[in-house]
């Protein structure tokens, strides 16, 4: 019970996270997932699909949260996020397919690929310049090239993939903040709802419940998930009343505990 309990506290962090920073939940499920799934028995040789898949499945439930709050707040722009989003969606199933669920994708090469990532975010975040011109619209080939390359990391690494859009859109090409974590959200939550549909229907090379479906462990999954409902549209109001300084030093810290939790877990293992 404890650790249903803890799951849905941790759930509702992703959550406000997810709404205060835009890149997604999946920050802290990649944190915690692996630590939950060994409580369920879950073995080294395929802890990494496992936290991938539950780890967009909890995605999904925040980035829709948050994503309905942007609604009601009339902070959705369709055109774009769309235009991120398909082709985003296309190559995570590619890479779902052809990478992520073969045996070889180990929690080493996972961690790897996680630690570069999250070390890219921090630096481009830090880098931003503080005034950038503000540009109202982007051509459709750099939104396409902006979803393919969030699509891609956040298959590989079990992130929503906000992480590089953000600092793509936002920090490159100067789009306002706000609109590109809208956009950021939309993405994550049609990316993480088709992984989350394709993980369901997998065939896992290894079964440890018999309440899962596919890689997804509901026991871990579920709670995790009802936490994040309540979470996300509090990040959302969060978002608006806490200075960009504060955001930033959250946004980097966190980070910077991922990345050592990583380090020694990839050492450990």
């Amino acid at each position: 019970m404890w650790l249903y309990i803890i799951l849905g506290c941790i759930g509702f962090t992703g959550g406000i996270l997810t709404g205060l920073l835009g890149i997604g939940s999946g920050i802290i499920y990649v944190f915690i997932l692996p630590y939950a799934l060994k409580y369920h028995d879950v073995t080294q040789d395929v802890l990494v699909q496992y936290t991938i898949a539950n780890s967009f499945f909890g995605m999904t439930f925040a980035s829709l949260s948050a994503s309905v709050t942007n609604y009601f707040h009339k902070d959705i722009y369709w055109k774009e996020s769309l235009l991120v989003s398909i082709p985003g969606a296309v190559i995570s199933i590619f890479l779902l397919k052809l990478i992520v669920v073969r045996s070889w994708y180990s929690y080493q090469i996972f961690s790897i690929l996680l630690i570069g990532f999250l070390l890219f975010i921090l630096i481009s975040y830090h880098l931003k310049k503080k005034t950038p011109p503000v540009r109202p619209s982007l051509p459709v080939k750099t939104m396409v090239l902006s979803g393919l390359a969030s699509g891609s990391l956040s298959a590989l690494t079990g992130l929503g993939g906000g992480g590089i859009l953000i600092p793509i859109l936002s920090f490159k090409y100067h789009m306002d903040i706000k609109k590109a974590k809208s956009i950021s959200l939309v993405m994550i939550f049609l990316i993480s709802l088709t992984l989350t549909l394709m993980t369901m229907n997998e065939i896992p090379r290894k079964l440890f419940s018999e309440y899962q479906s596919g890689y997804i462990l509901f026991p871990v999954a579920l709670p995790l998930s009802l936490g994040v409902i309540a979470g996300s549209p509090a990040g959302v109001k969060l978002s608006h009343q806490l200075s960009s300084r504060i955001i930033s030093l959250i946004f980097s810290l966190i980070i910077l505990i991922v990345v050592l939790e990583k380090l020694i877990s990839t050492f450990r293992f």
